[in-house]
């Protein structure tokens, strides 16, 4: 009888332990996730129009090593024919290249080839991304939709005459239509996509042959013009998404933007003279800059494009020189002092970030 009384008081003891550490085991608070950090650059090369020589660079911020034409090392086959833009969503990495009518997904950490969506007579320029669905502008007039699980074109909408840049802001799709190919009758709209419906539900009219469309704070959009390269020059629009309406219009010779928080990194360039120019402008102020950006006497030839590092802040600005000569990738600080730069291919036309 006593023998069973300690037996039971035992088990008792060892139940009520196991619950109490149990439950200080179960208030523990949870690990905190790292913070990401960025572990290279990817730069796509858009090569010259029919040459068929688009690369991928790929540059390691930890060692400094450069990869040149890195989807060629990973996958034994070339990129293709003048890669338009670059974007990572997920686990994937996404190239559009346009005169190879295909969309090329990969592994974002590897470069491996997952497949070649092909995009046939429709010479894609851009891509956006929103809630598992992928949209392709093509210079045939459309925007496709892709289902980035299946990777199958799920939806196409028509929109205006060759579309270049395309946005996602405030579950909405915006699409620059430039009405480059007629030339000089350009296009001058810039259509507004319902992403439930996926229809049309405004035309937006905009400065002549607009080319970038750029999200803020999910509220604005920003519109760069590149005008007829002759007496009608750049111009930049700001477009309120909760009305579809331009709330203004800058009246400033913007050929490429990138957006930190709440600053724009804004750089210009004239054809015609080679002078080119970078500043910032106060989102929250509309103020641009009267001094340039770089302060430290770094010159650039031809700017060719311009990203931000989401984690860094770091400011990346390609430049392409003649068009015809392998360029370089300058990475600066918030304050424009130049922190490295690496040889790239020819011209350098899109920037991207891989991150753990």
């Amino acid at each position: 009888m006593i023998k069973s009384s300690l037996q039971h008081l035992l088990c008792k003891t060892v139940l009520l332990l196991t619950a109490f550490f149990g439950l200080c085991s179960s208030c523990n608070p949870p690990q905190p996730t790292p913070n990401p950090i960025t572990t290279g650059v990817l730069v796509l090369n858009q090569g010259n129009f029919q040459l068929n020589n688009s690369t991928i660079t790929f540059y390691d911020l930890a060692t400094g090593l450069i990869t040149d034409d890195a989807f060629r090392v990973t996958n034994g086959r070339g990129l293709g024919d003048t890669g338009n833009d670059l974007k990572i969503y997920g686990s994937k990495l996404y190239c559009v290249v346009n005169n190879s009518h295909r969309v090329e997904v990969m592994d974002a950490k590897s470069l491996q080839s997952i497949m070649a969506i092909s995009l046939s007579g429709k010479s894609p320029r851009s891509i956006a991304f929103h809630e598992g669905k992928a949209y392709v502008s093509c210079f045939d007039g459309d925007v496709v939709r892709i289902d980035t699980a299946t990777l199958t074109v799920d939806g196409t909408v028509r929109c205006g005459e060759n579309p270049e840049g395309i946005c996602v802001c405030n579950n909405k799709i915006y699409v620059a239509n430039s009405g480059g190919l007629n030339y000089p009758n350009y296009d001058s709209t810039v259509t507004v996509i319902d992403i439930n419906s996926f229809s049309v539900v405004k035309t937006i009219p905009v400065a002549i042959n607009p080319c970038l469309v750029i999200p803020y704070n999910d509220r604005y959009v920003f519109v760069q013009s590149r005008g007829n390269y002759g007496n009608i020059p750049y111009n930049l629009h700001k477009i309120d998404t909760y009305s579809d309406n331009i709330v203004k219009t800058y009246n400033i010779n913007v050929l490429g933007m990138a957006i930190h928080q709440h600053t724009a990194y804004i750089y210009s360039y004239d054809y015609d003279s080679g002078d080119s120019w970078i500043r910032t402008m106060d989102l929250l102020t509309d103020k641009l800059s009267t001094e340039n950006f770089i302060t430290d006497g770094t010159v650039l030839q031809t700017p060719f494009c311009i990203a931000t590092n989401p984690i860094t802040g770091d400011i990346y600005i390609s430049d392409a020189y003649n068009y015809t000569v392998t360029g370089d990738v300058y990475c600066f600080s918030a304050q424009g002092k130049k922190k490295f730069s690496f040889p790239v291919d020819i011209n350098p036309g899109s920037i991207v970030f891989k991150q753990e």
